[in-house]
């Protein structure tokens, strides 16, 4: 008998001891950052879909506006570009080292040639269709995703919501084929969101065989008056809301953000487009702009608008090489402030320059590759404010972050592929050891950088990476696109990196008093 008391004692000795050098060597691990367990909703505090109706009631897009548009359609039918066109980079360096000559010789186009899309061009202008008064109302949000680009708004939505924005929110996509089944449903019910799509309004989509010409479109169609549009992948650090009201933007109805670059366009451009009587002669002494977002009011500036959808409309057979030659950026961003400048439209470009965000080499300073580009406040002219994180490098999917091997969803395939029943496989960042954040996201480090190379700080007070994170978690683990493996493996992450780990209760949702 006694011998089995002292085993027993023994034994919860040694439990006692494991128990404390367990404990000891948690709060060693943890000491530095403590690890919080708390549930954090899709929308903002107080904000859940039992009182959705703070939102703005999103109308249907108006009828009308797809009448307009087939007659818009005709018009640039009737006005096609004389020349295709190609696509050919500058080699490298040239950009940085562009002469007057090498802007005008890039194409081959003659004077003649230009004539004749400069009268052509003419022709569209004086064919611009009046605003439709009536067809539009209020202000919301446009973003434009669809197919793999779901998975990436599906971050920027539960930002733009955690940031405490209460504007409406139009998803955009082509056609329902790039729908995320069950996606629509589940964004419809957290209210103020709703699923359009391109060619419920456009007969005939052939013309925007790429992606980004779209934005153009959603943009027209879009039910808002008044318009902020995000990529799929440009996340809101702050709520965007106020911006409607800043002055640069009261002021001209239309405000964009810069890339880096100067523009490189052939000296044509401002003659074909009607804004010189000659073919320029000196090398285009301004920005080009990044289109992941845009502020536009579309009664003040219809008219740009139409003229923009005409330069996509034909933009990559003809608008985009005369807009970019051979310089970075080629596509549809330069179609905007292009189209304003050539109906002499009053806009603004933010006056600060971009900051990017570098990646966290383990110093706290970035060094060589940047992984998004961080977008000024325009409510602050003197200060830069971060507003907006354009991730064009890195994009923030849980799925292309956390899957080991994944399969690629029908709505990202193309109708060739979907047709012959090809199964597409993808691997994460996680997975990918050549890639530029594999050792950050198997090692609990923090993918930006604290500092970047000017010496600025790129988020001042605000903790973004940790936001994003938490919407990720939120997006993993609960939804259409949701995964146990995935949602295991982004709480690993959230604890290691940051001592915080979000609970869903079943995506329960909280009582409404």
């Amino acid at each position: 008998m006694w011998v089995s008391t002292i085993f027993r004692d023994i034994f919860r000795s040694r439990k006692i001891i494991i128990l404390l050098a367990t404990s000891v060597a948690l709060f060693q691990f943890h000491r530095h950052r403590p690890l919080l367990y708390f549930p954090i909703p899709f929308l903002p505090a107080g904000f859940s879909s039992c009182n959705s109706h703070t939102i703005p009631t999103i109308q249907e897009p108006s009828p009308h506006v797809a009448k307009q548009w087939l007659q818009l359609q005709g018009v640039f039918e009737s006005h096609p570009p004389n020349l295709i066109l190609g696509r050919e980079d500058f080699e490298g360096g040239q950009v940085a080292q562009a002469t007057v000559s090498l802007l005008a010789n890039y194409l081959d186009m003659t004077f003649d040639e230009a004539q004749f899309m400069r009268d052509e061009h003419a022709s569209v202008v004086e064919a611009l269709p009046t605003y439709p008064l009536g067809a539009f109302s209020g202000r919301g949000i446009i973003i434009l995703a669809g197919g793999k680009y779901s998975e990436i708004a599906a971050t920027t939505l539960g930002m733009t919501r955690l940031v405490g924005s209460r504007l409406p929110v139009e998803i955009w996509m082509i056609d329902r084929m790039e729908e995320k089944e069950g996606w629509c449903d589940e964004m419809a019910a957290q209210g103020g969101m709703v699923c359009r799509f391109v060619s419920d309004y456009m007969q005939d989509t052939s013309a925007f065989s790429n992606h980004y010409q779209l934005k153009v479109a959603a943009i027209i169609f879009s039910s808002f008056a008044e318009v902020l549009y995000l990529d799929a992948d440009s996340i809101p650090v702050v709520n965007p809301d106020p911006i409607f009201d800043s002055p640069t933007y009261v002021d001209t109805g239309a405000v964009l953000w810069p890339d880096y670059w100067k523009a490189t366009e052939s000296p044509y451009t401002p003659y074909i487009t009607g804004q010189n009587s000659t073919k320029a002669t000196s090398l285009p002494d301004f920005q080009t702009v990044d289109s992941g977002q845009m502020l536009w009011n579309k009664e003040k500036h219809w008219k740009s608008l139409c003229l923009s959808a005409y330069y996509n409309y034909f933009g990559p057979t003809y608008w985009y090489s005369l807009f970019t030659q051979g310089g970075p950026g080629w596509g549809d961003k330069d179609t905007f402030p292009t189209a304003l400048r050539a109906l002499r439209a009053k806009w603004a470009l933010i006056p600060h320059h971009l900051q990017t965000q570098w990646y966290d080499d383990g110093t706290g300073h970035g060094m060589g590759t940047g992984m998004a580009m961080m977008q000024a406040d325009p409510a602050d002219d003197k200060n830069f404010q971060p507003l907006f994180l354009h991730s064009n490098f890195i994009k923030f999917s849980v799925r292309r972050l956390m899957c080991d091997v994944c399969i690629e969803d029908p709505s990202a395939l193309s109708a060739e592929q979907r047709m012959k029943g090809e199964e597409v496989t993808f691997k994460g960042a996680i997975m990918e050891r050549k890639g530029n954040i594999w050792n950050q996201l198997n090692s609990g480090t923090r993918l930006f950088a604290t500092i970047d190379k000017d010496g600025l700080n790129d988020m001042g007070r605000l903790d973004t990476e940790l936001d994003m994170w938490r919407v990720m978690e939120r997006v993993g683990c609960t939804g259409v696109f949701s995964d146990d493996k995935i949602c295991r493996r982004t709480r690993r992450y959230l604890d290691r990196t940051f001592g915080m780990v979000t609970r869903w209760e079943g995506g329960a949702e909280r009582s409404c008093s």
